[in-house]
């Protein structure tokens, strides 16, 4: 096999874009205003289903007790303080009715308005209103909403609106960018790669002073003029102090400007993988959460376990006959609690839920590979199960596996065997909204091949590892994950459809080829199975060039998974040798892009756009290169790693620490109902070692859409609660974090 070359060449990088999204007009606030094709981002509530028909939206209101039983309303409006406004509107009713109409905080409370009036329309015309009103609230700016409030008529009625403007001065978003020095904020290892960045338009080189923080100097240099940078919309200069070995608390000044503080040290990372991995016990669902073990602001009661005022997870049916489900429904409920919710809202998912549980599961059996699994064994995490004689991180891995596994079709059932695509609320909440305060009903989805592969990979993978401690879960495992694939076999196109999106994530994947591999080569590195055997060597993936993508695998490409552990345990296969160079080869070529690019990143993305969820496509691209480095012990595979967490904490456009407490500019307020801090300062941030989905220049949210339109690819981000298209945490991105960082720690100390 191929070792890593000595001078690989850099890739070639894509033409960087911004993102696509259109801004908010000049002045006017409200995104929809004349209903020209769709009434979104407008919401009712009242179980009213809104009509657009030639420019006008209508709703049908029942009849109600009180103005705020019925409500057409609109979110994410940013008003900054001491501004003025008028909002106009044109409403039509088929009754004699008194309407409540508000511009108000969105979180709020105490019941302030900016703007309240109680106009009665008289039915049948056209009526248009016009009001003025001031911020005058004393914070920088306010997310704000506005309301019609419809209920209290004794009779129902239709009410129709159009023309709906809110004309004034929008908040504007300024980033700071902090010091033009882009460093590690976390740190660097003694022996490790050393750079940082420079964003600058002088052409010449500059000088750079290393220097101990509050003591004298330990290194000087020049810096390296390295031109325009797309990804991050600026000219920059790399910095190179790499001979420097050590060790303390450092910071890198140029022409009298100083970077953030970081260390040097050896045992950089050793928290981090514990940290990374105790994210998931306070995202368990279906368990109070033990403030002495997770932390005192992270204690609540269990959620989602049928306690007032929830109906929980314990009788859970399936959604009711849908156009886009062929009208599927079942006879049955099940009781499925426990697992982890999965990312800013109450839902689970067995797509997302799997490849979170493999990696943590992969954690595990890639550190007994190597000898390094003490730092993983029981006791090492901050979770109650802690002294039972299992190594931690499977028993918390435990909680979703079992999860996933009561998401089976019953024996008897239509489609049995299969598994549920996911559990979650019918209808969206919104933060803050803590899970054992969650009122919305809830609901099994269809099952889906998707879904259904992903338990027999995992259940297969959980069968051999979790047999040293407890044969007979291990068995249990292993019974479903076949039984799990001969029911994929059977039902081969069962898709998740896109649509299907009320109150959570669709996890649509319409190729699921990749998944077969996967999960044939769980079963085969389970069984020794001939069957299996078979299966993955007539799947398309296994072949050179085809499974590793540049952009990282996810959830719904999962074949570069089945690759990296038939390279680490398949030693029955013949061709072995052939899929270890594969491994290599993609590494090889993930570590040629990053060399071109300007920030140490190990992403880039073949449309010049950064992906939701970059920051874990970038995760996923190191374990693929440690992987490289675990098979050859090819230190450069190693620094290729730790220079790819250079961008992560803070060595990017922005400055910015995407880990919760790591970094002196670290992400704190990330998308979540109940990790709400800003929200709702009761609440918790998320806990330390949270990583944030990051730049996607998409923008698919409301406030990243007004606040980041036409940012380069690495600024198309803002730490904001509301801006969950950049900023949501999930479980498996923090599982890619845990694994990498588990990687990280191993290795630093023999760097």
């Amino acid at each position: 096999m191929p070792g890593f070359p000595t001078q690989l060449p850099a890739g070639t990088l894509p033409a960087y874009g911004g993102g696509d999204p259109q801004p908010q007009v000049t002045g006017r606030l409200i995104q929809n205003s004349n209903f020209t094709s769709d009434f979104k981002p407008w919401w009712v509530n009242a179980g009213m289903t809104p009509k657009v028909d030639g420019g006008v939206f209508c709703v049908n209101a029942p009849a109600s007790a009180k103005p705020w039983d019925v409500i057409v309303g609109h979110n994410s409006i940013y008003l900054p303080k001491g501004k003025s406004y008028t909002f106009r509107f044109r409403v039509r009713t088929s009754e004699n009715v008194n309407l409540t109409v508000q511009v108000a905080p969105f979180y709020n409370p105490s019941n302030t308005t900016y703007l309240v009036k109680y106009p009665t329309v008289t039915s049948g015309a056209w009526r248009q209103y016009e009001y003025t009103f001031d911020s005058t609230f004393s914070a920088e700016y306010m997310l704000s909403q506005v309301q019609f409030r419809l209920g209290g008529s004794t009779k129902p009625y239709e009410f129709c609106m159009d023309d709906v403007t809110l004309n004034g001065n929008g908040y504007v978003y300024q980033a700071n960018r902090g010091p033009a020095v882009k460093v590690n904020q976390h740190g660097y290892l003694p022996r490790g790669p050393k750079r940082a960045t420079l964003v600058s338009t002088a052409t010449s080189p500059q000088a750079w002073t290393l220097r101990r923080v509050g003591g004298g100097t330990v290194a000087t240099g020049q810096s390296t003029p390295a031109g325009f940078d797309g990804s991050a919309g600026a000219s920059v200069h790399t910095i190179d102090f790499g001979s420097v070995t050590a060790t303390g608390r450092f910071e890198l000044v140029v022409g009298g400007q100083a970077s953030p503080p970081f260390d040097i040290r050896t045992d950089l990372y050793a928290s981090l993988r514990s940290d990374s991995m105790r994210f998931f016990y306070p995202n368990r669902s279906g368990i109070a959460i033990d403030g002495g073990i997770a932390g005192a602001a992270y204690a609540r009661p269990a959620g989602h376990v049928a306690a007032s005022p929830n109906g929980g997870d314990t009788q859970v049916p399936c959604q009711r006959p849908q156009s886009f489900m062929n009208n599927w429904t079942c006879d049955y409920t099940l009781d499925v609690t426990g697992g982890w919710y999965d990312a800013g809202d109450h839902g689970k998912y067995v797509v997302n839920g799997g490849i979170a549980t493999y990696q943590l599961l992969s954690t595990w059996e890639r550190a007994v590979a190597v000898g390094r699994s003490g730092p993983l064994g029981d006791s090492t995490l901050a979770i109650p199960e802690r002294g039972n004689g299992v190594p931690d991180v499977l028993d918390e891995a435990r909680w979703n596996l079992e999860f996933m596994l009561k998401m089976q079709v019953p024996a008897g059932k239509p489609l049995a065997g299969m598994v549920h695509h996911k559990v979650h609320d019918e209808s969206w909440t919104g933060p803050p909204t803590l899970p054992h305060l969650d009122k919305k009903a809830r609901q099994l989805h269809r099952p889906s091949t998707a879904a259904t592969l992903n338990l027999a990979a995992v259940a297969a993978q959980g069968a051999r590892v979790y047999a040293p401690y407890d044969a007979a879960f291990a068995s249990r495992l292993r019974a479903a994950a076949e039984r799990a694939y001969a029911a994929a076999l059977a039902n081969p196109v069962l898709y998740a459809p896109r649509a299907d999106r009320s109150g959570g994530g669709p996890y649509a994947d319409d190729d699921v080829t990749d998944e077969y591999y996967w999960a044939a080569t769980q079963l085969y590195l389970t069984t020794s199975s001939g069957t299996y055997l078979t299966a993955l060597r007539a799947n398309r993936y296994h072949n050179p060039a085809v499974a590793f993508d540049q952009n990282g695998f996810y959830w719904g490409s999962m074949a570069a998974l089945a690759q990296l552990d038939l390279a680490r345990y398949g030693s029955g296969l013949s061709e072995r040798g052939q899929i270890r160079t594969w491994v290599q080869d993609a590494a090889n070529r993930l570590i040629s892009f990053q060399r071109a690019e300007r920030f140490g990143q190990s992403y880039t993305p073949t449309s010049g756009k950064y992906d939701w969820g970059s920051n874990a496509s970038m995760l996923n691209n190191q374990v693929v290169i440690a992987t490289a480095y675990d098979l050859t012990g090819n230190v450069a595979y190693a620094d290729a790693v730790f220079e790819a967490f250079d961008y992560l904490f803070g060595r990017n456009a922005l400055g910015q620490s995407y880990v919760t407490g790591y970094g002196s500019n670290d992400a704190k307020n990330q998308h979540s109902r109940w990790y709400a801090k800003s929200f709702d300062a009761t609440l918790p941030n998320p806990p330390v070692g949270s990583v944030a989905g990051g730049p996607n220049s998409s923008l698919q949210d409301p406030l990243a859409a007004n606040w980041l339109h036409g940012c380069a690819p690495q600024l198309c981000y803002v730490d904001n609660l509301e801006a969950w298209s950049v900023n949501e945490i999930t479980i498996n991105w923090n599982s890619a974090l845990a694994w990498v960082s588990a990687f990280a720690a191993d290795v630093a100390p023999i760097r």
